[in-house]
């Protein structure tokens, strides 16, 4: 992966880059503590990803036996002309 967006606060410095999305992909996978684990904190367990190929990533990913949703895979490249009005800003 080369960049990952976070939604859980600005980064000050940090200017917004505008992307075409071209592939969304859920992921699914197992969790657990991992075997020696001291805690009690649940990680993806290897060997376990489900992807799902998808239209849009509308937050409402369908359930998968035996593996839980972690998030989206979004392949995307970087637009630098982009057209004025609703449709740039994605509405």
């Amino acid at each position: 992966m080369d960049f990952c967006e976070e939604h859980h606060g600005q980064e000050e410095g940090r200017a917004p880059t505008s992307v075409e999305v071209v592939l969304i992909v859920e992921v699914h996978c197992r969790y657990g503590v991992p075997p020696g684990a001291t805690g009690k904190v649940n990680y993806p367990v290897p060997g376990t990803t489900v992807l799902v190929p998808v239209e849009k990533a509308d937050g409402w990913a369908k359930d998968r036996p035996d593996v839980s949703f972690a998030g989206y895979l979004v392949t995307a490249r970087r637009v630098t002309d982009l057209p004025e009005g609703p449709v740039a800003r994605g509405q």
